[in-house]
């Protein structure tokens, strides 16, 4: 059964395909575009003559030779594979004719153009005569004949001549005097002697010369020479005259190309124009020749040339009236006719052409006679006509018009069909939304046309449509149903019938709701960075709901969301949703909903999104020069805000900045511009920023200038003299910048002379732009006044003139002595001391200058080379230019305060200085000064001082920061002034109130470190001490110091224990870890006893201790643990703040201590491995300890505990005894050792001094394991 189904099937698509092929059917065509007209050939070569046809079915080719038709394949011809292409093997002479190809299908014959072959040949040359000479006159015209031969296809011609040196053929060049006609003569316009071609005393010939190109092959003709003879007195000039051509009537064929030409003769050349009143008038020019391209119609006209020389007024002319004829043309390309049957069909072949063509008809490539004419078929001149068409009547009809020019041929398709109806587009079934039109096609063919008709299907039945809102158009070929209703869904059919039969074809409408938007559109406008969204709100038919699908566009493109990243569409409400929009998101949006059937439209959103401006562009500088730069721009996008300013930045080598452009002096336009002041000589770089209300834009490219030189604009000021050198006049300016020189070859021009006096003005000329003074040499005296002057200068010129200034040539030393210097009565203390003197002349003369004052100088008498002074000025200084100090090499220190001078009668005057060194024997003097120098010392005076205030401590500084505590080290004040007696110590949380918190007064003045403790942890301080000696309180010293965050202490490290009299003594390290990470602050001893009770004794040292160890008294014989526990210091022991060592168990019997254990607890569990690594180093540095005690015991060091012991021990050993009867070397304890003295203990911060802090007596344990007792 399935078998026959697909059997079924196959028959009926074999059926469909032979109709489909069937009415596909076309008679037979061929094109002609590419078939050449005329082919030369060469004997014996291949030689393919085109002919491809097309059809269906293929059509069958044939060739005819000159009428004869042509046996294919044959012994030399043959098709081409698919085409009718023809063949020639071995081309022969006698292959030369007419050849034509012909295809034929059973609808007809098409029929190809004719092509020529011609055998290509070229002839020999005809006047062979004997070799000839020409004997012209320099100056005359010369004409040399030239017959060419026959040469198919056609050659050209040229003369030449052998070239005597590499016997090469070599062209004669043509140019104004020597020109080729069109028949291959050659014209001398007149002759020189460098005609006759003469190389080497040889005349050489001149040859015309034959080419046929096709065969690559040169004839060459008659030779000839040229034997220029000269006139006596020279040659002759003349007026031009016409040579070539004769005629004054050409003709030139439409598309094709023409040359005119005129050859004149003269002395001098002639030099030829051109002219035409064809207003056409298109041609180009090569001298004597114009060439015409692509031939027009318009192109006939009258063509005039024209030559002239010195010899004539008026130009010689030669007209030359030119018509364009035409090849054969149509007036209408001939179109192939299909037609059914019973129709008209009119041929119409209507041709033009210059001479007018004639034209000859064929049916299937036979030529029609007038026999071939009847009723239903006629000739009309160019038009054949056929009524009422038949079957039969098929065929391929030949268009053949000739004229001199050329032939045309087309091939004209008439075909006939008969065939009963059938469906070429058939309606589908549609879906469509209420209220819109819908239109149905139903296109159908047949022979003869088919009828269509439009039903629509009831329950039983079919009606013909009808109605005002449905419409049949083109012909019956579509259904219209306008504003459509629910009511129009249903079945229709169309029909299509001719004489032979009726087809019809079914369809189905539906009706659908329609769709809407309902959001409203909306204007909005935001900032760039901003979040936006737009809504679109859709309703549709339920039915497509699942068709339905909304997009977005955006100036009228819709979005693609792949590439737009930042913009999606909510899938729910099918808004639009821009994250961080940009200023490429302006613009107006719509959102479309369809569902296959209808769409609806939003209205128009606008959106602008403000961005800071484009960067302008189109920077021009339209001005340079010296002191102004013009610059032009045009304003790049405001990004939809307005932009405000414009700013030009500018730099160059010496100077920039930036010059806004607002407010009232900004007016939007097109292009805007301002100017820029600028340095001469020097090159700018410009660019332009524009700013709105969101921003700033980028820079604009960079434009350049370098503006020219110009005289300086100014000359330095700041002119005045100096002092400092004895008789020589020094002049000082400010020396100009270099963005103010303005040019190349800038210098400064010194003018001056002595004032008061008719001496010439003398000037000097410095180079240097840098130098800022110069000093003459030549002058005598000192403090003589001067007229001086600085100016600028460069290649360009001279700045303007200052004013001149009046300046003193250099101070001399002075010449007056203060006498009876003395001091003041008890006015000498620590650092301070009063001193009286006589006044002295203070006139200029004396002085040798400005007098400014006195400088009272005084020294250790034994260190007299190195003094102090200070300066008493009497006077307010008199400055022309800030003084050079003399360089002077006696070390002397100046420390110059400014005093105003006291004087207590008119006959004394006094002075102070507060610089003097206590405890010191001082030597003083007295100088008077002038603006440069001081005098002579005056009689010397000795004192001694008292002890003095100290200095400031030195190298204070926080050496450990602790949770509660800051330990603090500092030196003595760097100068001695007495014995230190204490100090005080104040702090406060930083940044201090009016005064410090908290004041401590230090009495020990050996006292270098301190411990400052219950502080607040994570807090700055601010440290601030001051030394005191018995003159008092020196200045403070200030440090800033800051406590940790609260944390776990660092675990102490047991450093030794020994016992002695019942009172054990401990000591420990603040951490394993040198300088410790976070040390504490409180330490705790903790003993567990016999009966397992545990003592702790609190470990609360003295600020300024500087030992971690205590004492523990009233331990009973036997078995202890002890430990060390560090605190923070900021609770009690009990607070999770704290850290312990190692538990180390100890045996106490009589007054020996001994070591239960020979390791620590912590190690118990180490391999003994690393238990044997651990013990050999731990001996080699007990080794290196012992030696290091042994040394600094010979240096009578003490180990500090056996000094703290002698400070409270009630027993006296002797010097060279062991305190404590037993001590337990560090060795035993497992722990690594440093040097036992002070130097190479760790910061111990939270030890105190044992003989400032009370002990308790020996206690026992009471029963809750704490300390039970204490007294004194």
């Amino acid at each position: 059964m399935q078998c026959n189904s697909l059997l079924v099937v196959a028959v009926v698509l074999s059926v469909v395909a032979v109709a489909d092929s069937l009415s596909n059917e076309r008679p037979p065509t061929i094109a002609l575009d590419n078939q050449k007209i005329e082919i030369p050939f060469k004997t014996t070569e291949t030689i393919v003559l085109l002919c491809q046809g097309d059809g269906l079915p293929l059509p069958v080719y044939s060739w005819k030779k000159n009428g004869l038709t042509l046996d294919v394949p044959g012994d030399r011809f043959a098709y081409q594979p698919g085409s009718g292409n023809l063949v020639i093997r071995g081309i022969l002479p006698n292959d030369e004719g007419s050849y034509n190809c012909f295809a034929t299908n059973k609808f007809g014959t098409a029929v190809g153009r004719t092509i020529t072959l011609k055998k290509a040949d070229i002839g020999s040359f005809t006047d062979e005569e004997p070799l000839d000479a020409f004997r012209p006159f320099v100056g005359d015209y010369l004409e040399i004949p030239c017959i060419l031969p026959d040469s198919y296809p056609k050659g050209h011609s040229y003369f030449g001549y052998v070239n005597p040196t590499s016997n090469i053929l070599e062209n004669i060049i043509n140019d104004d005097r020597l020109l080729l006609d069109y028949d291959g003569n050659l014209h001398f316009a007149n002759v020189n002697m460098n005609d006759s071609l003469a190389y080497m005393g040889i005349d050489i010939d001149y040859m015309c010369i034959g080419n046929n190109p096709y065969l690559g092959i040169y004839m060459m003709g008659r030779q000839c020479r040229i034997l220029p003879q000269e006139k006596s007195g020279g040659p002759t000039n003349h007026p031009p005259q016409l040579r070539w051509p004769l005629t004054t009537i050409d003709t030139a064929v439409r598309g094709q190309t023409k040359r005119l030409k005129c050859i004149f003769s003269g002395l001098p050349t002639p030099k030829v124009t051109w002219h035409t009143e064809n207003r056409n008038g298109r041609f180009a020019v090569n001298g004597a020749e114009i060439v015409l391209t692509n031939v027009d119609i318009l192109d006939a006209g009258s063509y005039t040339c024209m030559a002239t020389n010195s010899e004539t007024d008026q130009p010689l002319s030669h007209t030359i009236h030119l018509t364009v004829e035409t090849e054969p043309y149509w007036a209408k390309i001939p179109v192939d006719h299909y037609v059914d049957e019973d129709e008209d069909v009119e041929v119409d072949c209507t041709v033009h052409g210059t001479p007018q063509p004639s034209i000859t008809w064929s049916i299937n490539g036979v030529q029609v006679n007038e026999s071939d004419f009847h009723e239903r078929k006629s000739l009309d001149g160019y038009i054949l006509r056929y009524q009422n068409v038949t079957a039969n009547d098929s065929q391929v009809i030949q268009c053949s018009s000739s004229n001199k020019h050329g032939t045309i041929l087309k091939n004209i398709i008439v075909k006939v069909n008969a065939e009963e109806p059938s469906f070429i587009e058939t309606p589908r079934d549609r879906k469509v939304v209420e209220g819109k039109t819908i239109h149905f096609e139903c296109t159908s063919r047949g022979a003869p046309k088919p009828s269509t008709e439009w039903y629509r299907q009831n329950s039983s039945s079919a009606s013909r449509v009808s109605g005002d809102r449905f419409r049949v158009l083109d012909n019956g070929r579509k259904l219209e149903i306008k504003d459509t209703k629910a009511e129009d869904a249903g079945i229709y059919q169309c029909t299509a019938s001719n004489k032979y039969r009726t087809n019809e074809a079914t369809f189905e409408l539906t009706v659908r709701s329609p769709t809407s938007i309902t959001s409203i559109p909306s204007n909005i406008t935001v900032r760039v960075y901003d979040d936006v969204t737009l809504p679109c709100d859709v309703t549709t038919d339920h039915r497509e709901l699942a068709n339905l699908a909304v997009e977005w566009e955006k100036d009228g493109r819709r979005i693609d969301f792949e590439k737009e990243a930042h913009i999606h569409m909510d899938k729910t409400d099918f808004s639009l949703q821009i994250r961080s929009s940009e200023v490429k998101d302006t613009g107006e949006y719509v959102c479309t909903a369809t569902n296959g059937l209808d769409s609806a439209t939003s209205g128009i959103s606008v959106l602008r999104v403000k961005g800071r401006p484009d960067a302008p562009y189109d920077v021009t500088i339209f001005q340079c020069d010296p002191d102004t730069v013009g610059i032009s721009w045009s304003a790049g996008s405001d990004n939809n805000d307005e932009i405000t300013e414009f700013t030009i930045h500018y730099s160059g080598r010496l100077s920039g900045g930036n010059k806004t452009l607002s407010g009232a002096d900004f007016r939007p336009q097109s292009r805007y511009q301002d100017h820029v002041s600028v340095y001469p000589w020097s090159r700018y770089a410009f660019q332009v920023s524009a700013t709105n209300g969101i921003g700033t834009s980028d820079l604009s490219e960079e434009q350049s200038c370098s503006t020219p030189s110009a005289a300086p604009y100014r000359s330095p000021v700041g002119v005045c003299g100096n002092l400092s050198s004895a008789q020589q006049l020094v002049i000082n300016w400010d020396p100009m910048p270099e963005y103010e020189h303005n040019g190349e070859g800038f210098h400064y021009v010194v003018g001056y002379k002595k004032h008061g006096t008719y001496d010439v003005e003398e000037t000097q000329v410095v180079l240097d732009p840098r130098q800022k003074s110069i000093s003459i040499h030549e002058q005598k005296e000192s403090f003589a006044l001067f007229e001086v002057y600085v100016r600028a200068a460069n290649k360009i010129g001279k700045g303007p003139l200052t004013e001149t200034k009046l300046v003193r040539s250099g101070e001399g030393k002075p010449q007056v002595v203060p006498q009876n210097f003395k001091v003041v009565g008890d006015s000498v203390n620590g650092s301070f001391a009063q001193f009286s003197w006589d006044p002295v002349d203070t006139s200029e003369e004396k002085v040798r200058g400005f007098f400014r004052g006195y400088r009272i100088v005084f020294w250790k008498s034994d260190e007299p080379n190195i003094r102090r002074s200070e300066d008493i000025l009497v006077d307010r200084p008199f400055e022309l230019c800030r003084p050079l100090l003399p360089d002077k090499h006696d070390r002397i220190q100046r420390r110059r305060r400014r005093h105003r001078h006291r004087v207590r009668s008119a006959d004394r005057v006094y002075g102070e200085t507060d610089q003097l060194w206590p405890l010191t024997d001082i030597s003083a003097a007295v100088q008077v000064l002038n603006q440069v120098n001081a005098g002579q010392d005056s009689n010397v005076v000795k004192f001694r001082t008292p002890v003095g205030v100290p200095g400031k401590v030195s190298s204070l500084r926080v050496v450990q920061n602790g949770w509660s505590h800051l330990v603090i080290e500092w030196q003595l004040p760097l100068e001695f002034t007495g014995d230190i007696i204490g100090y005080w110590l104040y702090y406060s949380v930083a940044p201090p109130a009016v005064s410090y918190s908290t004041r401590l007064h230090i009495k020990n003045p050996n006292l270098r470190r301190y411990k400052i403790r219950q502080l607040d942890y994570s807090t700055v301080y601010r440290i601030s001490m001051t030394a005191m000696t018995v003159a008092g309180a020196g200045d403070e010293e200030t440090v800033i110091g800051e406590t940790l965050p609260v944390n776990d202490p660092d675990a102490p490290k047991i450093r030794d224990i020994s016992i002695r009299d019942s009172l054990v003594n401990i000591s420990w390290f603040h951490s394993d870890q040198e300088p410790p990470v976070y040390p504490g602050s409180e330490f705790f001893v903790k003993f567990r006893g016999p009966d397992n009770s545990t003592a702790v004794q609190r470990f609360d040292p003295s600020p300024d201790s500087d030992e971690n160890w205590t004492v523990v008294t009233g331990l009973r014989k036997g078995k202890y643990e002890v430990w060390v526990v560090a605190s923070s210091g900021i609770g009690e022991l009990s607070r999770e703040n704290n850290s312990q060592s190692w538990i180390l168990p100890i045996g106490l019997e009589n007054d020996n201590v001994t070591i239960l254990e020979s390791v620590p607890l912590l190690y118990q569990q180490a391999s003994v491995g690393w238990f044997v690594v651990l013990m050999c180093i731990i001996s080699l540095l007990v080794l290196l300890l012992l030696i290091i005690c042994i040394v600094r015991r010979t240096r009578e060091a003490v180990y500090p505990v056996y000094e703290k012991e002698r400070m409270w021990s009630d027993q006296t050993s002797a010097p060279d005894e062991t305190p404590f009867g037993e001590y337990i070397s560090p060795s035993k304890l497992g722990l690594s050792q440093g040097s036992l003295d002070s130097d190479e203990n760790p910061v111990e911060s939270d030890s105190d001094s044992l003989g400032e802090y009370e002990y308790q007596e020996a206690t026992k344990f009471n029963d809750e394991g704490s300390f039970a007792g204490q007294s004194n």
